[in-house]
């Protein structure tokens, strides 16, 4: 059985697969490749599965009675919408998601940020906030860290909690690699109560990239990967100790 204690705290197979978001978002995706990327998330009882807006209805059906969250991607992936549009894509979605377990996932508005147009920034975020947290369900704020300078990292943090994000999350997979050096400062700006989502962390080692992902701050994890991630953390990890 894996187990992975990490400053303290046993991560065992389960554990680690119930932190994973399972994304399957390439434009390319086919039916038949959802269907499998259900059946593999019912297989290893992720934590949710992260689609392209037109297969969610397809996706919450899928794993409807499992637990599983079907993940809303919004403004994805360059969140250069107005405010409007994300509001009414989150809308379309909770509505298609009929109660279902899910969850938020939404693109910041970048440019606003690194024009320092904060409040508009923070509303952008807050609006879709509301829609989410009115259906009951989390938000997450995608920063595209790798675009950020570290300040611009931590604005962006300190502009997602004041509008109520449950997580801010690294990056969509399109706009650069995050590094754990992101995952430390994430961790170090927002309050102990929002999470950070490690994601878009790229092909290599990305395993070892999980592991040391945890022990900087993040808990919760996105990627395309997550079944070799696991099976490879459960192959070649078993008993890892890091203080």
């Amino acid at each position: 059985m894996t187990k992975v204690i990490i400053k303290g705290v046993e991560y065992t197979k389960e554990k680690l697969a119930s932190m994973v978001d399972y994304a399957i978002l390439n434009p390319d995706t086919q039916e038949q490749q959802i269907r499998e990327a259900c059946a593999i998330a019912r297989q290893y009882k992720f934590k949710g599965v992260h689609p392209n807006p037109y297969w969610v209805p397809l996706v919450a059906q899928e794993l409807e009675g499992t637990g599983i969250e079907t993940g809303l991607v919004i403004s994805f992936p360059f969140g250069a919408n107005p405010t409007s549009f994300k509001v009414n894509e989150a809308k379309e979605l909770v509505k298609i998601l009929n109660k279902r377990p899910g969850c938020i996932d939404m693109v910041t508005n970048i440019g606003r940020l690194k024009d320092k147009d904060y409040d508009l920034y923070t509303k952008d975020i807050a609006e879709v906030v509301k829609v989410g947290h009115n259906a009951g369900i989390e938000v997450k704020a995608i920063l595209e860290v790798a675009m950020l300078t570290d300040d611009e990292v931590r604005a962006a943090c300190e502009c997602a909690v004041k509008a109520g994000v449950d997580f801010v999350k690294c990056s969509t997979g399109r706009g650069g690699n995050p590094s754990i050096k992101h995952v430390k400062i994430m961790r170090e700006t927002v309050p102990p109560e929002v999470g950070v989502k490690f994601s878009g962390y790229g092909g290599y080692n990305p395993a070892q990239l999980t592991i040391m992902a945890i022990a900087a701050g993040a808990n919760r994890l996105g990627t395309r990967r997550a079944p070799m991630i696991i099976d490879e953390l459960e192959a070649y990890y078993k008993d890892l100790v890091i203080e």
